[in-house]
């Protein structure tokens, strides 16, 4: 009878760990997005984006997170995974059917590896694509016009002039307001409108006007007699274009692979080192997440997951600071952040010796662990 190569404890220990993994990302993810939609949902109330704007960012907002925090999950989620097998006895019955840590990481792999591979092809291909999104909205954005941030129920302040304006209520598309109330300062005149309704408008030139409907107007100047009131059936003001935000230039996250790869500049070739630090970090934190996870049924599952986020905290600030000197030069090239990767092999390294009981039973039982 042949032998399967992925045995039960495999499948079992990898099914484990998968789902730990997915319900840590579900976690960070809920959160994350839900503290991005409030923060959008507040500037959408305060005027400063369209609302329709909001679902788009925030897609792409959780696109990033998504990719930025899989190694975090992933390192989590082995070290939840094995300290609950810790915790419940289960990796002491493991042990004693000869079954040891350099055995785990068959299992362990079989989930790292395709999800690394996974991150890969995000960092090189879909970040850029998110950061150039990201750039093209935001320029978007600020080249529409005011008209189309208006709130209602609330008091509208221009961002270009000295024009305050209230609404009642708008329709869906915000082209048609009631009860509108507009007040704009022009030097030492006052001018005020009031009126049942109003709509924006253009003319045949593509100028923006608002068309008051069933309103009156009083022009003049406070502490003086001379005001005109005038009732009318229609009147319109014309609304100045804003001036056009210049069209967005690619910033080096925004640049394909191909481009920063074929680059010589120190902040492509830094832009460069860090989307393929991302994935060599998941895969070396989930190999450390192992040997780190090590508790006792007493201690409980999450005795080590303060010292855990402390590592995976140094360990992310060094690739920052390592890819700062490398946009600087102040560190060569070829140095550039991978230092920081060995560091972080001499963290396991150390781990699993002490796990291990010492270097030399570490490369024993890493050398001739069963299959």
């Amino acid at each position: 009878m042949i032998k399967p190569y992925f045995s039960i404890i495999d499948r079992y220990v990898s099914r484990e760990l998968l789902l730990t993994w997915l319900a840590v990302t579900l976690v960070l993810m809920l959160i994350l997005t839900s503290s991005t939609l409030a923060r959008l949902l507040g500037r959408a109330a305060e005027g400063a984006m369209p609302s329709d704007a909001v679902l788009p960012l925030l897609g792409i907002t959780s696109l990033r997170y998504f990719i930025l925090i899989i190694p975090l999950t992933m390192y989590l989620g082995v070290l939840l995974c094995f300290s609950r097998l810790y915790k419940d006895n289960e990796m002491a019955a493991l042990g004693a059917c000869g079954v040891g840590m350099g055995r785990l990481y068959r299992p362990l792999l079989m989930i790292v590896v395709p999800v690394s591979l996974l991150i890969l092809l995000l960092t090189l291909y879909v970040t850029p694509w998110i950061s150039q999104q990201t750039q093209v909205m935001k320029s978007e954005i600020s080249n529409r016009s005011e008209l189309t941030g208006l709130v209602a129920g609330r008091f509208n302040q221009s961002q270009s002039s000295d024009a305050i304006m209230f609404l009642e209520r708008q329709s869906d598309d915000g082209l048609k307001m009631e009860n509108v109330f507009f007040h704009q300062t022009q030097q030492t005149r006052q001018n005020i409108e009031t009126a049942a309704a109003a709509e924006s408008y253009k003319d045949e030139n593509d100028r923006k006007f608002i068309v008051f409907v069933n309103g009156q107007n009083y022009e003049g100047q406070p502490g003086h007699s001379n005001y005109r009131i005038t009732q009318y059936e229609k009147h319109g003001i014309y609304v100045p274009e804003s001036e056009l935000a210049a069209r967005p230039v690619k910033r080096k996250e925004a640049l394909s692979t191909s481009e920063i790869w074929q680059s010589k500049l120190p902040a492509h070739q830094a832009e460069l080192q860090w989307r393929l630090s991302i994935p060599i970090a998941a895969i070396l934190m989930a190999i450390l997440a192992l040997p780190l996870s090590y508790t006792t049924p007493r201690k409980g599952r999450y005795s080590k997951l303060a010292l855990a986020i402390l590592l995976y905290l140094i360990y992310s600030n060094m690739l920052g600071v390592a890819q700062n000197w490398v946009e600087f030069k102040k560190v060569p090239s070829w140095l550039g952040m991978w230092w920081v990767h060995g560091f972080a092999v001499m963290l396991i390294l150390f781990w699993w010796s002490r796990r291990a009981g010492g270097i030399k039973v570490f490369l024993r039982n890493t050398i001739y662990a069963k299959s």
